[in-house]
């Protein structure tokens, strides 16, 4: 976005809190594309579909950049500031997904995933601690709250969780067997909630003087060229993978559509949401994945409602209300 018409648009929203509207609607976005991206990793592979996903909306975010606040904009991307968007890729498409597929090889990918899912207090500190946020006894119980009820609801997914991050998940992998590489396990879940920690925090602190379509075309070209360099290593290994991206135009077409609403425009409210907000705001409800998977998941005939689920989502819902009111 401009600053014009990042203007005219918090005029328009300024009454319901655009920031938190946005890691909310990040959260939506991301149940949504992550069903559809999990169907397609069962045929292309996980690797194959990131990459896929970016080749889609990284042009995209380039003409919208070049539209919008045009060519001379590269000139905004100080050293500081560039360097905070390289950290804040390796923390999502780099080492933290790494961190996360081998976290989930040793625990299974619900209890990686839960535990990873406590990213949001690593986040709420940073803010609270460099950035001078003030942590009020509602937003810390509901950042707590928000937590409780997506662990909750991502243990109570037997397999196939949505995923409470933006745009970067995994595909599901076996649980380890033994007790020692399960701790290895732990060790490296723990270190997948600071690193997705640290992507919230250094868009926090690189993005907020850039326009949205610069931030986004910036780390999508980074995640083409490190997920590309993976894809092109990988392909001689057959075994690994399909080696093929999603070209044919059965598998690409319903995959289009989903790239451009959570990758495109959901990770721009998502960039949004972590630069124009309290980061002890914008993480939790930006995990909100599980919650908004439900319902999704209610519509596609693939999710029964229960008592437990009720309750983890009663939960989180409150946590919802004490962050934003």
């Amino acid at each position: 976005m401009t600053a014009a018409t990042e203007a005219v648009v918090g005029m328009v929203f300024s009454s319901i809190a655009l920031g938190p509207l946005c890691a909310l609607g990040s959260s939506l976005t991301w149940a949504y594309g992550s069903a559809i991206y999990a169907q397609s990793a069962r045929v292309a592979g996980p690797l194959e579909v990131n990459l896929t996903r970016s080749l889609i909306v990284l042009p995209l975010f380039v003409l919208m950049t070049l539209v919008t606040v045009g060519p001379a904009s590269v000139q905004l991307l100080t050293a500081p500031r560039l360097g905070w968007m390289v950290l804040s890729t390796l923390c999502s498409y780099g080492v933290g997904d790494v961190m996360f597929y081998l976290a989930a090889m040793r625990l299974g990918t619900p209890t990686a995933l839960a535990i990873s899912s406590a990213y949001p207090v690593w986040a709420t500190l940073l803010g609270v601690l460099t950035l001078g946020e003030k942590l009020t006894a509602a937003r810390g119980v509901g950042t707590l709250c928000c937590i409780a009820g997506v662990v909750w609801l991502v243990l109570l997914q037997p397999q196939d969780p949505a995923g409470s991050k933006p745009p970067e998940s995994s595909p599901p992998v076996a649980p380890a067997r033994h007790l020692g590489q399960r701790w290895l396990g732990l060790v490296l879940a723990v270190l997948t909630s600071l690193l997705w920690a640290g992507n919230g925090y250094s868009i926090a602190r690189g993005a907020s003087a850039l326009p949205l379509s610069l931030v986004n075309a910036v780390r999508y070209l980074m995640a083409v060229v490190g997920l590309g360099v993976v894809w092109l290593w990988r392909a001689r290994k057959p075994q690994s993978g399909s080696g093929k991206l999603l070209c044919s135009k059965k598998a690409l077409r319903p995959f289009l559509l989903t790239a451009v609403i959570e990758a495109f425009f959901g990770s721009s409210i998502f960039v949004y949401a972590m630069s124009h907000g309290d980061l002890s705001v914008a993480a939790p409800l930006s995990s909100l994945a599980p919650l908004f998977a439900v319902p999704i998941g209610l519509l596609l005939r693939t999710e029964r409602i229960n008592i437990r689920r009720l309750l983890a989502i009663m939960l989180t819902v409150a946590g919802v209300i004490l962050l934003v009111a």
